[in-house]
This record gives C-alpha cells, sequence and structure tokens, in this order.
C-alpha cells in the first residue's frame, strides 16, 4: 500500500514520503482531526527553483505563488487517485493540520530538525513545505529517533537580531515575523532597513550547511510562477486577483509597500 502511495506522489514531484501511525503524532488540534484516521502520512514539498539570491528584500517562499493553493490541488489528484486504487479513506492537510507536522515527519526518517526549528529535508534542504495526508488505512511501518543537526551554529551567529534560541525560536525577535506585523516600532523598522527585509528572512537558511548540496525543486509549478525581482512597480501591477495569488498578499498591500519604504 505505501508503495502505491509514494508512486501517486511520485508523479507530482514529491519523492520524499514516509508514513507512521496517527498514536506515534502529537495531535495539536483534535477538533479537525477525522475520527477514523489511523495512520499519518508525511512528505517534503521542495519549492526552490533557483540558486540566484535577489536583494530585493522578499524571501524565496515569497516569490511563488502561494503553497496553500498548489497544496489544494495536489490533494484533488492524489487522494481521488489514492481512494480508487486502495478504497482507504484519505484526509489531506498543510499547515493547518491536526498533527505537528514537522516532528511526525522527522519521526518518518525523512531529514533533521536544524537549530533553527526548520526542517531539514536529506535531499532539499530547508526550502520545504511539509505536507501530511491522514488515512484510516493501517500503518506497518516503523518510526525513526527524532534527529536534530549537527548544531554548527552558522545560523545562531548569522540571525541578526538573536532570534534563535537554544531551544527554538524567539518570534518576537525573528525578522521574518517582525516583516509581517501590521504596527512596527521604530526599532523594528531600522533592523528590517538595515538587513534589507521587506517579507519573510532567509538569513538563517542562506548560511545552513545542509542548503549546500541541496537540489532544485522538480515541481514545474514554483519554478513557472517565481518572480526574479519584487519592487513596488511589480506590486502596483497586480490586480487583486493576481496580488492574492502570493503568500505576502493575506495581510494586504499596504503593509508591503511601508516595507518598501523602510529599505
Amino acid at each position: 500500500m505505501f508503495n502505491i502511495i509514494k508512486d501517486i506522489l511520485k508523479c507530482e514531484g514529491i519523492t520524499n514520503v514516509g508514513m507512521i501511525p496517527i498514536n506515534e503524532c502529537e495531535i495539536i488540534n483534535e477538533r479537525i482531526l477525522p475520527k477514523d484516521a489511523k495512520s499519518a502520512i508525511l512528505f517534503s514539498i521542495p519549492y526552490r527553483s533557483s540558486t540566484s539570491k535577489p536583494t530585493d528584500g522578499f524571501s524565496e517562499y515569497a516569490r511563488i505563488y502561494d503553497y496553500h493553493k498548489f497544496a489544494q490541488e495536489l490533494y484533488g489528484r492524489t487522494i481521488e487517485a489514492m481512494k480508487n486504487k486502495m478504497g482507504f479513506d484519505f484526509y489531506g492537510f498543510c499547515d493547518h493540520s491536526p498533527i505537528n507536522e514537522k516532528l511526525a515527519i522527522a519521526k518518518c526518517g525523512l531529514g533533521v530538525i536544524g537549530r533553527n526549528s526548520l526542517f531539514i529535508d536529506k535531499v532539499y534542504g530547508t526550502y520545504i513545505f511539509i505536507g501530511s495526508i491522514l488515512t484510516n488505512a493501517e500503518c506497518k511501518n516503523t518510526v525513526d529517533i527524532i534527529d536534530v543537526c549537527a548544531n554548527c551554529q552558522k545560523c545562531v551567529t548569522a540571525c541578526p537580531n538573536d532570534a534563535i534560541l537554544e531551544k527554538g525560536i524567539d518570534r518576537t525577535r525573528c525578522l521574518s515575523a517582525i516583516s509581517q506585523k501590521k504596527n512596527k516600532t521604530h526599532e523594528e523598522k531600522q533592523l528590517l532597513k538595515h538587513n534589507n527585509i521587506v517579507w519573510g528572512c532567509d538569513i538563517c537558511q542562506d548560511v545552513c550547511p545542509y542548503n549546500e548540496k541541496a537540489i532544485i525543486s522538480p515541481i514545474k509549478r514554483f519554478a513557472e510562477t517565481r518572480v526574479a525581482s519584487i519592487d513596488k512597480d511589480f506590486i502596483d501591477s497586480l490586480n487583486e486577483e493576481e496580488f492574492l495569488k502570493y503568500a505576502f498578499s493575506y495581510k494586504g498591500k499596504k503593509i508591503i509597500y511601508d516595507n518598501i519604504e523602510f529599505k
């Protein structure tokens, strides 16, 4: 059964897939947990389609169409195929999941958890989104011990605002989180300006040794929708429908304009 699932996802460019029993997962939102769930399928969705490092202040994930829409379309295709081939029920999630996806995918042995709290895929590095599909099919796969990175401290040293703690991230200090705030202090605005941040932050990813040999995503959608350079003129050119296709749209255009001015 697991091989059938992997083959279906492989056709979508998703090659790193694991599966564990649901009782090995940390349940974080029982309200949306399917009552008949017995197993969890975890996989990496690699999104980096270029190794270039633009200087416009936008994180790599913000250069592509919002991955939530991609996940919806992905589940529309793959879940139907899984049901037809195996007869079980399948439920797709991405971010808003009943389980802790990062811990679950680490238990599948597909990578390690970094000091910067990001999951590091063995093949694609940190430039991935995590997808999960819960099912009422039984899983006989064994569970791996959660592994962590080599703790080289490069991300800790590189973070301009000391947001990477001994355990986890201080979200109040993370530049990515600060860039998404509607109301910023003068000090926060200066931090963004000094570090050339408009939306999101890739600083800790850029210095991560695990990303040095990470390969480019085989998923064409991300390459086809990637914007090489984003500025005020580009934002101005987007009608509402186009603007909403990007991850930075969920708080409106004003916050983007304001952040560009900080530069």
